[in-house]
């Protein structure tokens, strides 16, 4: 469990869309005050899980579980690794009710609020890489950058398999229904390879994930000139 003290400003105005240099006065007085109350709704919970690869033809096989990922991308982010770690993170509950509310009590607000939870999600989900990165690191490794299931043609149903086999309603509250939904909503469950590559070239290979993104010509942040 950790505790985030601020929200990236920026990243959030690049959620709402917000394109202009400057926001009304009244605007940013709402903004801060969302932000703040986004804080302190948020719970951050994180944890990671390391495991060998074996490559088989029916896919990639996480063997500690064990956990079988299919799909010929899933195949490449791996193709250079011999164990992975599986990352499961959340910001919790309560900041989802408090967004529910404020939707019907005041919509612009809670639009607001909505995109100060999804930044605090993948900031939590950042903090949560750093750990990885630093522990590989240490070890004279680089990782991939996250790749969760659902993207490219890893099925979203492995969501499920993952987050019961790595325990993770009982470790920080995180669980998926039928639809296959995460509940709290606000998280994130990735897989990261371990690469014998360089830190500098691992690195590049997680800023260069837009090019292999099977949405990059739908992309609304792309389109906006940013990404995700």
């Amino acid at each position: 469990m950790t505790k985030l003290t601020q929200l990236n400003r920026g990243e959030i105005l690049r959620y709402l869309g917000w394109k202009g240099s400057q926001i009304p006065p009244s605007l940013e007085e709402t903004l801060q005050r969302c932000m703040q109350e986004a804080l302190e709704a948020a719970a951050p919970a994180f944890f990671f899980l390391r495991s060998p690869v074996r490559h088989t033809p029916q896919g990639e096989l996480l063997e500690r579980f064990p956990l079988l990922l299919p799909g010929k991308d899933i195949a490449a982010h791996l193709a250079h690794s011999q164990e992975a770690f599986l990352l499961c993170a959340t910001i919790g509950l309560p900041i989802e009710r408090l967004i529910r509310t404020r939707l019907l009590t005041a919509p612009e607000e809670g639009v607001i609020l909505d995109a100060c939870a999804t930044q605090a999600i993948e900031q939590t989900a950042d903090l949560a890489e750093s750990e990885v990165e630093a522990l590989c690191r240490a070890e004279g490794h680089g990782i991939t950058w996250r790749y969760s299931p659902g993207y490219g043609d890893l099925p979203l149903a492995v969501q499920g398999d993952l987050i019961r086999l790595t325990d993770a309603p009982r470790k920080i509250g995180l669980s998926v229904n039928d639809s296959l939904l995460m509940t709290p909503g606000k998280s994130v469950t990735a897989i990261l390879g371990v690469t014998p590559l360089p830190q500098g070239s691992a690195q590049k290979e997680r800023s260069d994930k837009c090019s292999r993104c099977p949405n990059r010509e739908q992309c609304a942040f792309r389109k906006r000139g940013t990404t995700c």
